[in-house]
């Protein structure tokens, strides 16, 4: 053999080697060539935000993994929802990222992996470990975020179940929850004092500082109640954004920033929220609900019955079910009260003011179409007829504007956006020089005359502090190949190192609890950081997920989303005709064929 043949020869025969092996990538700090290595292919969300944090979590984990190195396949945003083709086809990504809206259908079609094998160490037939457990503390997760992400198909009866002791099928990288955006610099000019007092730390600070702060988000004082204030024709208007306002106080400062009430509002519009959730919750209602007379899940969001708050110091037992103080009925067990409000028991807990009536969920969807429908436009003709407020713009108003340019564009005070969009709504205001946080979202509260919050038997009459929270899980096909790989990778992302990078954009919230209320996090100020970080976190551990995600699909919301998002909203339908509409019925048709149960958590 030549010496030109036999090189040609020993070439092949390399090429041939590492194309089996699975080269690629730089190698880890063993095997800096990367020869050898397994590549994963990974599909996630990628975008202008984004991009360099991720192109640095890939460079890091393949720089550091001995046995893989990743190709990153760069995605746009809601691609999930289309992944059923080629997450069942014979070659799939080794790893997805997916959104908890669409993940339940891929296991009830066994398209998914259960991950739970890699949180206990995998031994051989002599007892050694092959593959130690995960390093992932999910205790230190958000349990919320965790908990969307366990779920199980009962195929027998086909059937899916979703909750703490289901198994997981992706691991959560981040949270966001919906928060309050507010443009500070139109509040100062409104003459509004912005202060930062905790509610439980309001009767030590008033002590300390010879205040007379009342626990609202917003109030009108007739005297100064701290040092420092400035007075608005003889009022001293104050905005906490440690309390969350309740509705009045919503609507009250809305029209403070509405140009129809006030000509001299630096901003058109208060208020805009595109989301029912933080209204209805609050009280303890909601859109879906079971109905054992129909067997079946129904659309709720028109239900009229009262929504009962426990109060006093001992435990009530209503339809075989504990409640503590501040506590919510279920669904099932309100109703169980209105049937039975003559039994002894029943009537005495509402005789004592132990059950208190707060709105039912269609009084707190009333109040969230009379937002943005002009005072002309009569919203519902129940109980007298109440018309709009017409402080929030409709969406015929905003057209194809983003909630994010309603904030910087100066069009309204007061938007509810998920915390995603932190970064991008930051740099937005901050480019044209406008100060801006993040406050709680609002809350269901009574308060006495005097500005005191009303407490009945001892207890607060407060609503549930509540928003939605939108996450992205990795998950690992169950076609896939590589698995040990693709999991080694999705610890990395979900780990410290990749955690902290992704952290420092201010893309999410970090999915681990120690780091979001860790120095680290609470001192970052660069990349439009909200100043007001517990107001996020307080959001977090308040979410659940949206009600696209309570079942398998969304399909069962998208019949009567689109005609609320239009003609209701829009003030061409009142509530009502809504509920006699066509898409309600359609709707509770859908949730027949609906095979999994609730998941509101």
């Amino acid at each position: 053999m030549s010496k030109k043949v036999r090189a040609i020869a020993l070439a092949a025969c390399a090429v041939l080697a590492c194309s089996i092996a699975g080269c690629g990538g730089n190698g880890g700090p063993n095997n800096p060539s990367g020869r050898g290595k397994v590549p994963l292919t990974v599909w996630a969300v990628v975008n202008e935000n984004n991009k360099t944090t991720w192109n640095k979590i890939v460079a890091d984990f393949n720089a550091q993994s001995e046995s893989y190195t990743v190709k990153l396949i760069p995605k746009t945003s809601g691609y999930s929802a289309q992944l059923g083709g080629t997450l069942k086809g014979s070659n799939p990504p080794n790893v997805v990222e997916i959104d908890d809206r669409y993940y339940k259908g891929y296991v009830n079609e066994g398209y998914l992996t259960d991950l739970e094998e890699y949180f206990v160490d995998k031994k051989d037939e002599s007892g050694n470990v092959v593959r130690a457990a995960s390093s992932l503390d999910l205790s230190d997760f958000w349990e919320t975020a965790v908990t969307r992400y366990r779920y199980r198909y009962d195929k027998a009866s086909q059937t899916g179940y979703s909750g703490a002791e289901e198994p997981l099928h992706a691991i959560p990288i981040g949270i966001s929850p919906g928060v309050l955006y507010y443009n500070a610099t139109a509040l100062k000019a409104a003459d509004i004092n912005i202060i930062s007092v905790d509610e439980k730390d309001l009767e030590s600070y008033n002590q300390k500082n010879s205040a007379s702060l009342l626990p609202h988000g917003y109030y009108e004082y007739d005297t100064a109640p701290m040092s420092g204030l400035t007075a608005k024709n003889g009022k001293y208007l104050v905005f906490n954004n440690r309390i969350p306002m309740n509705w009045d106080e919503l609507v009250t400062v809305s029209k403070y920033f509405t140009r129809s009430y006030n000509a001299s509002s630096p901003t058109t519009y208060g208020f805009f929220n595109e989301w029912w959730f933080s209204f209805g919750w609050s009280v303890g209602g909601d859109c879906l609900e079971w109905d054992s007379a129909k067997n079946q899940y129904v659309m709720a969001l028109g239900e009229d019955t009262p929504n009962y708050l426990v109060t006093g110091t001992d435990a009530i037992t209503v339809n075989g079910n504990s409640y503590r103080a501040g506590d919510l009925l279920s669904y099932e067990d309100k109703h169980y009260v209105i049937d039975h409000n003559t039994d002894a028991t029943v009537k005495g807990y509402l005789d004592a003011k132990n059950l208190y009536p707060l709105p039912s969920i269609r009084d707190a969807f009333t109040l969230f179409l009379q937002l943005p429908q002009s005072t002309a436009k009569r919203v519902t003709d129940e109980d007298g007829g109440k018309n709009g407020y017409g402080v929030s713009p409709t969406p015929s108003i905003i057209g194809n504007k983003s909630k994010m340019n309603l904030l910087t564009s100066r069009e309204v005070a007061f938007v509810c956006e998920n915390y995603s969009e932190a970064y991008s709504i930051g740099r937005g205001m901050s480019g044209q020089g406008l100060e801006w946080d993040i406050a709680p979202l609002y809350q269901y509260r009574e308060y006495n005359a005097d500005g005191t919050l009303k407490e009945v038997n001892g207890t607060e009459v407060k609503g549930k502090m509540a928003t939605h929270s939108n996450t992205t899980g990795f998950a690992i096909p169950s076609n896939a190949k590589s698995k040990d790989g693709a999991f080694e990778f999705i610890e990395y992302l979900a780990g410290p190192a990749a955690q902290a990078l992704l952290m420092r954009a201010n893309l999410n919230v970090p999915n681990q609890k120690s780091l979001a209320y860790g120095e680290e996090y609470m001192g970052l100020t660069e990349n439009y950081f909200a100043n007001n970080k517990l107001a996020i976190l307080e959001a977090v551990e308040s979410s659940s997920v949206g009600d696209w995600s309570y079942l398998e699909n969304g399909e069962w919301v998208n019949v009567w989303a689109n005609v609320l998002n239009t003609d209701v909203r829009n003030g061409d339908m009142k509530l009502e005709e809504f509920f006699a509409n066509a898409c309600i019925t359609k709707t509770n048709d859908i949730l027949k064929t609906m095979r999994a149960k609730k998941y509101h958590g």
